[in-house]
């Protein structure tokens, strides 16, 4: 079979084992959708698989099974170097098209592909988050930051954004908007659902990290003695203790601790209001879209935001939700009281969260702009014609 005769193919490197980070599963299977081959390189760092698999529409994972866990450079670079060597010997044996690699720990095999393939590979660099959010823990992160930069905005051929503020901070890095796409981590219609009543208690739910720069102990400060109102968190981290012991002292305060998926899809589903309040201390903070601010809409569910952020400035957009000063527990406790109180704002908020998720903040939206992408990309040569 000549190259002209094939199916198109796409390899993806991913740096967890492709079981728990949705993005990159679901831009797998849309490309399979569309008539690509697509294989998953991913790398099992706590020995969470047995074994390889094949999800829906053919998509084919391969992992590798190297203990790293997620801690200092020391520990985690040298079996990172591995995984490196190892992407590039499956990579040797087939014969990719497109090598997409998902945030700045694995752009180096894909850079390494396109020397090696000399050209002939299209390379896709997937931003989920900036390069500080992963360098910023090396010495001289500001360097490694602009060099790893700098190299794909020489070398990519196609990078793909996960957020529209970063999208902005790439244009003025000097990248062409003809090579950058926006694909939000949004969820699919189905996920959806329409403006609900509220009942009893006006429920805000907190899922995530327990860390002070999410917001928790602010969170926690401001709801402790509010009239009408529940803080339900779900999560764990370095705050477990200081969370549990507020939930004991403060009947306002639900603490739930760490929940499998389905549990947590359940409490989503009653909350009235859903904090994405963090603090705005790097870029990366500064200009992300969280699936957390996105799923909230899907759920026509105001959101809770710092203010000063990009998810600020969709908030704004879409008039979905609270913008609060980061740091300031007696600001976010007046907030949420007061959208407690009045329920017609509520529901115009809630009304306007949904409306937007509809419209254009869902998946199938993203799916359109991601396929084509991928068709401009590798125009000219092999691929389906689902295209």
């Amino acid at each position: 079979m000549t190259r002209a005769q094939r199916v198109a193919s796409v390899t993806m490197v991913l740096s967890n084992p492709a079981t728990h980070d949705p993005r990159p599963v679901k831009e797998a299977q849309t490309l399979a959708r569309a008539g690509y081959a697509v294989t998953i390189l991913a790398w099992d760092r706590e020995g969470e698989t047995k074994s390889d698999s094949i999800m829906g529409n053919g998509v084919v994972v391969k992992r590798m099974r190297l203990f790293a866990g997620h801690g200092t450079p020391v520990r985690t670079v040298p079996k990172l170097l591995v995984f490196y060597a190892w992407c590039l010997m499956h990579l040797l044996g087939s014969w990719a098209d497109v090598i997409h690699c998902h945030d700045v720990d694995t752009l180096p095999v894909g850079l390494a592909s396109k020397v090696i393939g000399a050209g002939r590979i299209r390379l896709v660099y997937d931003m989920h988050d900036l390069p500080e959010a992963f360098l910023r823990f090396f010495p001289l992160s500001g360097v490694f930051q602009k060099v790893f930069l700098s190299m794909a905005r020489e070398t990519a051929d196609l990078v793909v954004s996960a957020s529209e503020g970063y999208v902005s901070h790439l244009r003025e890095a000097g990248f062409k908007t003809r090579r950058t796409v926006l694909v939000l981590n949004a969820p699919s219609l189905s996920e959806g659902r329409q403006p609900r009543p509220r009942l009893g208690n006006f429920s805000v739910l907190y899922y995530g990290a327990l860390e002070e720069e999410r917001g928790v102990r602010l969170l926690v400060e401001a709801a402790r003695d509010l009239e009408g109102v529940t803080l339900t968190v779900a999560g764990r981290g370095r705050l477990n203790s200081w969370v549990a012991s507020a939930a004991r002292e403060s009947k306002n305060i639900e603490f739930l601790g760490w929940l499998s998926l389905t549990e947590l899809n359940t409490v989503i589903e009653k909350a009235d209001l859903i904090p994405s309040y963090y603090e705005p201390k790097t870029t990366n903070i500064l200009l992300s879209t969280p699936n957390k601010l996105l799923r909230s809409f899907a759920l026509a569910t105001p959101a809770l935001v710092a203010s000063g952020t990009f998810q600020a400035e969709i908030v704004g957009r879409y008039g979905c939700g609270l913008t609060v000063t980061w740091g300031r527990a007696e600001e976010v406790r007046d907030a949420v009281a007061t959208l407690a109180r009045d329920g017609q704002a509520y529901a115009g908020m809630a009304s306007m969260a949904y409306a937007a998720f509809k419209s254009e903040l869902n998946w199938e939206a993203m799916e359109a702009k991601l396929k084509g992408a991928y068709g401009a990309l590798l125009q000219g040569r092999a691929k389906s014609a689902g295209d």
